[in-house]
């Protein structure tokens, strides 16, 4: 005859957050309704408006990114945080871009398009410059600049 003990499993207790779980998932939520509302625009013959709601959600999404822990981002958090960041920022300004440059075009669009040209080449010069510097510094045996 054999005794078997059965041992109960001991569980980890159970901590009670300071926020809900759906809370995380908030901003990622706004950026996703902030696109969606800025395609309904779009289809609705209100091109603008809507390219310029899609830009101001990426760009809200980058700065939340950039400012929110990873526990409160949710599917937001897909890579690390810089490249999210500056890919929400690279894909903002170019909707911006396009929604100011598209006809018909009055001067003040013009230059903030421009704006946003000359910042969108300058951020792509410095991720550029910022690349090679690190390929070099790894060849060498150094530590990557940043």
């Amino acid at each position: 005859m054999s005794t078997q003990v059965h041992r109960r499993r001991r569980k980890a207790p159970r901590r009670r957050s300071a926020a809900p779980h759906w809370l995380a998932r908030l901003p990622y939520l706004l950026v996703l309704s902030g696109v969606g509302a800025g395609l309904g625009l779009c289809a609705f013959n209100y091109f603008r408006k809507g390219s310029g709601l899609m830009a101001a959600a990426l760009l809200i999404g980058a700065l939340a990114r950039l400012l929110l822990p990873e526990s409160q981002l949710g599917p937001l958090a897909v890579r690390s945080r810089s490249v999210d960041c500056w890919t929400l920022v690279i894909l903002g300004e170019m909707v911006a871009f396009v929604s100011l440059s598209v006809p018909p075009m009055n001067k003040t669009g013009l230059v903030l398009a421009g704006a946003f040209g000359v910042v969108i080449a300058l951020t792509m010069l410095v991720r550029g410059v910022r690349l090679v510097l690190a390929g070099r510094s790894a060849r060498a045996g150094e530590p990557p600049p940043g």
